[in-house]
């Protein structure tokens, strides 16, 4: 099984959002979706769902076109955190308009999800706390029991260990192989431990997918002190300098190769330390490449 997102776009208020948007997605992964902040990862959830309708493109599953064949789309599930229909209703109310929406709703899952958080089915949602509103909501894309599920920024504003429960469902979902997650999270710390691969969407459309595993065979991130008070042109031409405490810097290589590394030792480094490589040290070199920094 696979969905597949094809040349998708969209304009809105004369705006483009979304340009020629492509990327595949397969059960069994987990995909984590980032960018800047308006960058389009709600609008291209939404157009996904079908909230926005896009103005070219297509969203199909094994072939099935979601335009064509509306029923496909009860393979894919997107709980938007914006425009919650269901505030004033209570956790076992809301659980029957999704289970009209998707014919496999898992009802007796659901709330044993509940339980398991010391959630009644009788409370309303809106008197609910951030964290378990957003508990609620993931009980509720779980129970769908739809292969392909979106996530949108579900650690946000959350404190630790509601998103250690959040991380922890999102795992065991996984390892069946039966389910995917799509996450757009601005909390690469967790995303860095969860994701298979990442979509960068830049400038309205997927810039380029990418796995931390392969980001680190050729670029590395050293700590680095030099005998002089100024680095030497190796660091500014081939690496981006994240942070200098004293003449202390820690800079990001992301084609670390022979020469650079022949070219930084030529410049006698009385510190030359490696440090782990992060999600968060690729976005700020995707991101700082659209500033032209």
């Amino acid at each position: 099984m696979q969905l597949t997102v094809n040349q998708l776009s969209k304009t809105i208020a004369g705006a483009s959002v979304l340009r020629n948007v492509n990327f595949t997605w397969q059960p069994g992964e987990i995909v984590g979706l980032v960018g800047r902040n308006g960058a389009g990862k709600t609008s291209l959830m939404r157009t996904m769902m079908n909230q926005y309708l896009p103005d070219a493109g297509s969203v199909a599953i094994d072939g099935m076109m979601f335009a064509e064949q509306p029923a496909a789309r009860q393979q894919l599930i997107y709980i938007d955190p914006a425009n919650l229909f269901f505030k004033r209703y209570s956790l076992r109310h809301i659980a029957d308009f999704y289970a009209i929406g998707y014919p496999g709703f898992d009802r007796a899952r659901y709330e044993a999800l509940l339980v398991d958080n010391d959630l009644a089915p009788t409370q309303q949602f809106r008197a609910l706390s951030k964290g378990y509103q957003a508990v609620v909501v993931l009980a509720l894309t779980l129970a769908s029991n739809a292969p392909f599920m979106m996530l949108d920024e579900p650690f946000d504003g959350l404190d630790l260990f509601v998103r250690e429960t959040i991380v922890k469902l999102v795992i065991a979902e996984i390892a069946g192989g039966q389910r995917g997650f799509l996450i757009a999270s601005h909390n690469l710390n967790e995303l860095d431990g969860l994701a298979d691969r990442i979509l960068f969407l830049k400038n309205a459309t997927i810039d380029q997918t990418i796995t931390l595993e392969d980001y680190r065979e050729h670029a590395v991130k050293l700590q680095l002190v030099f005998p002089g008070k100024s680095l030497p042109p190796i660091v500014h031409e081939a690496g981006q300098v994240i942070t200098i405490s004293g003449r202390v810097a820690t800079v990001v290589f992301p084609d670390y190769t022979p020469a650079v590394q022949g070219a930084i030792e030529a410049a006698n480094p009385v510190l030359n330390e490696a440090l782990p490589l992060t999600l968060t040290d690729l976005f700020r070199h995707e991101f700082a490449k659209e500033d032209g920094q």
